[in-house]
């Protein structure tokens, strides 16, 4: 298994989370730094841009020779997980399991 762990912001139309612990199951941890407000001017809707601190364990991939490798499956794996638009994945630390 790939530890991963770094910054996701990502955009929900939902209300707000009350606590601040997004997401945690046996895969991803995702706790909450910041939620945005942001309206749209060309449809003038509103929705949410939540920013989280993420930790993830992907499976090991055939594909990734190396740890740095495991950076462009991050965003990928961690889409699966949430059903909102991601837009930015920041990945400060992968190590092996």
């Amino acid at each position: 298994m790939i530890y991963a762990e770094g910054i996701i912001s990502f955009l929900s139309k939902d209300i707000v989370p009350t606590s601040n612990t997004y997401m945690k199951n046996d895969l991803v941890h995702m706790e909450i730094i910041e939620i945005t407000e942001r309206y749209s001017t060309t449809n003038r809707t509103k929705s949410l841009e939540i920013t989280c601190r993420y930790t993830a364990s992907l499976n090991e991939n055939y594909e990734c020779k190396s740890l740095e490798d495991y950076n462009g499956k991050v965003k990928p794996f961690l889409q699966k997980q949430i059903d909102h638009l991601i837009y930015r994945v920041e990945v400060h630390y992968l190590n092996y399991m």
